[in-house]
């Protein structure tokens, strides 16, 4: 039974073909050393799941047939986003990595007054910021791997508070854990919710806090 997992986007997989480019090829080639006519499993990060049996190669490409698919309920029900405060460092590459295992949906940075990334356009490059985001993204994908999740968490722009509360995204819930609250607790205020709640954000600050 193949048990060797990969993240492939809808687009690569049709009429019961599967493309694999790039460092999974090397992945399944030079590292797990798998030989044509050996299966794989494949996830398009859209709850859909794939037995695949090897077929051909050439140097940056590989083509499997698909020989069985079905859709995979294991991800939790709840849309979660959140939206992150930038650390220092590389901080947020653990952050990204746990919050995919947990199920999150998706993650905003937020450049924040006490975030290093406070101002992306005038002292981040914006080559930078995105080379940053296509990081997370890549954390993202490996994390869905390891956790057997079906769905790849979606790594927003980089965005300043004002910019984010001008526009947040819709939810049932939206949670702000601010570091100096007093009274209320986490538990207190998902009891006070009176309906189910099907979407959440949570906004969280970085060192010092928001």
């Amino acid at each position: 039974m193949a048990t060797h997992r990969f993240f492939v986007p809808p687009p690569q997989i049709a009429d019961g073909e599967v493309c694999l480019y790039g460092t999974d090829v090397w992945h399944i080639t030079k590292v797990l050393r798998l030989s044509m006519g050996q299966e794989i499993i494949v996830f398009d990060g859209r709850g859909r799941e794939y037995r695949v049996r090897l077929a051909s190669t050439k140097r940056q490409e590989i083509r499997g047939k698909v020989l069985e698919e079905w859709r995979n309920e294991a991800d939790s029900p709840l849309k979660l986003t959140l939206a992150q405060g930038m650390p220092k460092g590389d901080k947020l590459d653990l952050i990204v990595q746990k919050a995919t295992e947990i199920g999150v949906f998706d993650v905003v940075p937020l450049a924040t007054e006490r975030s290093f990334w406070a101002s992306v356009g005038k002292e981040v490059p914006p080559s930078k910021a995105y080379q940053r985001l296509e990081r997370l993204s890549r954390i993202g994908i490996e994390a869905a791997k390891q956790s057997r999740r079906t769905s790849v968490p979606l790594i927003r722009p980089i965005v300043t508070v004002p910019e984010f509360l001008a526009a947040p995204p819709e939810a049932d819930l939206k949670l702000l854990i601010w570091e100096a609250e007093q009274q209320t607790r986490l538990k207190d205020a998902l009891r006070a919710m009176t309906r189910e709640i099907r979407s959440a954000i949570v906004v969280v600050g970085p060192e010092g806090g928001l």
